[in-house]
């Protein structure tokens, strides 16, 4: 109620309106900021259902209540400006906030487990729960299917890939996509068989591997040469990651060494 101007952006669900009314007769101002065009319903059939189905929930059912209890109202467009002229529109200059302008540090971390890894997602979901709480320019790519997608939709920049097709994925994870590349691998009779082939993943992404401390990576990885190994304790990984954030140096050696001995595995002179 200390507020001066209270800005509805889009949409007017039902629920607020009550409280939209209260804050109007205490004197505060209400504007409405549109960016569509949300207040024709002439335009809902043009849409996909699901969307159209929002809309109408949203905003289209309460539009008369924008001019009712909003002024000004705001557009982003000459066209808006001259359709909703009767409602008093006004376009809004073009000006970005400068904070959107401005350059973020961004470590790219990734995991690329497959569905068969439901123990593994479950733990990594635990890791990002306290990563992503600590560290603010920390990216994280998984690849996964809808269910995955539900599981980590609420973690702040966790990004799910759905799987595609195999040219499409090396394209996606080539070389320069990816700093840490993290390979937990927890016991069970499937990852008893399993091979280091995640080591070739993060040599062709350029990243420095973290790798859970039993076979096929214990014994194969060179610990603090081409990576990491380590425990079942997401304390432990978190703390690995932590100090590969701020030795950036670190970071490098490992991913080259780790390159250098794929390359040498391969084969290539």
């Amino acid at each position: 109620m200390a507020a001066h101007l209270v800005v509805v952006v889009r949409y007017l669900p039902r629920c607020w309106i009550r409280a939209l009314r209260q804050l109007r007769k205490a004197g505060i101002r209400l504007a409405y900021l549109m960016d569509d065009d949300l207040l024709d319903p002439a335009l809902l059939p043009q849409l996909p259902a699901a969307y159209r189905q929002r809309l109408r929930q949203r905003i289209t059912r309460q539009r008369s209540r924008v001019p009712e209890l909003c002024d000004p109202i705001w557009v982003t467009s000459a066209f808006l400006e001259l359709k909703y002229a009767h409602l008093g529109a006004l376009q809004l200059p073009l000006s970005p906030h400068p904070g959107l302008l401005a350059e973020r540090p961004r470590l790219q971390l990734a995991y690329l487990g497959s569905s068969v890894h439901q123990l593994e997602f479950a733990w990594l979901r635990e890791l990002l729960l306290l990563l992503q709480s600590r560290q603010c320019h920390t990216h994280v790519d998984v690849f996964g299917d809808l269910s995955i997608n539900r599981q980590f939709r609420d973690l702040p920049r966790v990004r799910i890939l759905h799987p595609m097709r195999w040219p499409s994925y090396l394209a996606e994870t080539g070389q320069g996509r990816c700093d840490l590349l993290l390979t937990p691998l927890l016991e069970s009779p499937l990852n008893a068989a399993r091979a280091p082939v995640k080591f070739i993943d993060a040599a062709r992404c350029g990243a420095a591997g973290l790798y859970s401390d039993r076979p096929p990576y214990q014994g194969f990885i060179r610990p603090g040469v081409d990576g990491l190994l380590l425990g079942d304790r997401q304390q432990e990984w978190l703390e690995a990651i932590e100090w590969l954030i701020g030795d950036c140096e670190a970071r490098r050696r490992l991913a080259a060494e780790g390159r250098c001995r794929a390359l040498q595995l391969s084969g290539a002179p």
